[in-house]
């Protein structure tokens, strides 16, 4: 019986051995093989090779932009404006000569109009 166990505990010393020597052996080694700090360095990079990126300032509310977006404002309105007039006025013959249609009134309310002499 004392063979067996003596054979049992040096087999098992010599299978536990190999795998004893391959565990971390200090609590302070946390250094990389080669191959992995080679892998890892081409993903990460340190924050002071990227560029600083500087954040653009965007005040609006200065006298200079409120005159630029009053002047830009007045140029569209102006813009349509002048659309408008290059429409002929007379081409419709709803309008009867008038310059804006004429207003539908109720019958009984119904007056002739000066300009075409039809009630509206």
């Amino acid at each position: 019986m004392q063979k067996s166990c003596l054979g049992f505990f040096i087999c098992l010393l010599a299978i536990c051995t190999p795998l004893l020597t391959t565990a971390q052996t200090t609590l302070g080694d946390k250094s990389l093989p080669e191959e992995q700090a080679k892998v890892q360095s081409k993903h990460h990079r340190p924050t002071k090779d990227r560029p600083v990126k500087l954040k653009k300032v965007n005040v609006r509310h200065t006298p200079r932009y409120e005159y630029y977006a009053r002047v830009e404002k007045v140029a569209k309105e102006k813009q349509r404006i002048m659309r408008k007039m290059d429409e002929p006025q007379y081409t419709n013959p709803l309008y009867f000569g008038h310059k804006r249609p004429p207003k539908r009134h109720e019958v009984h309310k119904m007056r002739y109009c000066k300009e075409c002499g039809i009630r509206h």
